[in-house]
């Protein structure tokens, strides 16, 4: 099999740091530094999935309120239907994805059938990078 039909799955992080949905944005941040990553996942209070809230989103909160973003929470900023792709894809199909829509990074999914979708990992531009160099 060549590198490019490797599946998401097998190169996505599994490791999905979230914050709850009252989180402020210096929570958010402390989380990102501590973990050294560029977004968090946003759940309420019974674990549900509501969005993500990346660092573009939040220097593009500090340009809309400046100083005020420090009053805004989790809830406030967040991308309620971030860009998804499913396990089963291959990183090629991540990589025109992410190229289609601009993004860095693609949230994997594993749909329920129900309408919703559960978030089981994370795929990004630098993952992509690294299994096509190894």
């Amino acid at each position: 099999m060549s590198v490019e039909n490797k599946k998401v799955s097998e190169v996505m992080n599994r490791t999905l740091f979230t914050v709850a949905e009252e989180a402020t944005i210096g929570e958010i941040i402390d989380t990102m530094l501590k973990n050294r990553i560029s977004a968090v996942i946003v759940v309420a209070g019974n674990g549900e999935f509501l969005g993500i809230v990346s660092k573009t989103d939040i220097i593009d909160a500090l340009k809309k309120y400046g100083a005020e973003i420090f009053n805004k929470k989790a809830e406030d900023l967040l991308c309620p239907k971030p860009y998804t792709i499913e396990g089963e894809a291959t990183i090629k199909e991540a990589a025109k994805r992410m190229l289609a829509h601009g993004v860095h990074r693609l949230l994997v999914i594993n749909p329920t059938g129900l309408g919703k979708y559960v978030p089981v990992g994370i795929i990004t531009a630098t993952d992509i990078l690294k299994a096509l160099a190894f």
